[in-house]
């Protein structure tokens, strides 16, 4: 009697494995490519200085070339844009200000920021290339 060695029992292919390696792989480009602050407005041209901070700014008022201000894609008035502020954030108000924006507009908005209650404003800038 010849006894033929039997075939070893193959185990069911692991699909669940590779789900577990494409979902880390889209968490870690998502991790990359994402942005968790909100946007620059995208008419604005911030002003250059050689001692801006390398971090975009946080959620910022934005004054145009043309002197409107701009909160989130929304014309807004320095009232409406204190008036919307939660009333547990730092207070500060970020202006990021076109780069051609006349001084004169500036400081009236700066101005009207102040007048309506703001305890501080930041004028927002851009690093200059070296």
């Amino acid at each position: 009697m010849i006894t033929l060695p039997r075939k070893s029992e193959k185990r069911p292919l692991e699909t669940t494995i590779s789900l577990i390696n494409i979902v880390f792989l889209m968490l870690i480009f998502f991790l990359v490519a994402g942005q968790l602050a909100p946007p620059l407005d995208g008419q604005v041209d911030l002003a250059k200085s050689e001692k801006a901070p390398p971090l975009p700014p946080p959620d910022a008022l934005y004054a145009r070339a043309d002197g409107l201000l701009v909160y989130r894609d929304e014309e807004i008035s320095a009232e409406a844009f204190l008036g919307r502020q939660a009333p547990t954030g730092d207070g500060i108000v970020r202006l990021g200000a076109d780069a051609a924006l006349p001084a004169d507009k500036l400081l009236n908005h700066v101005a009207a920021l102040y007048a309506a209650g703001a305890p501080k404003v930041l004028i927002v800038t851009r690093k200059a290339d070296p």
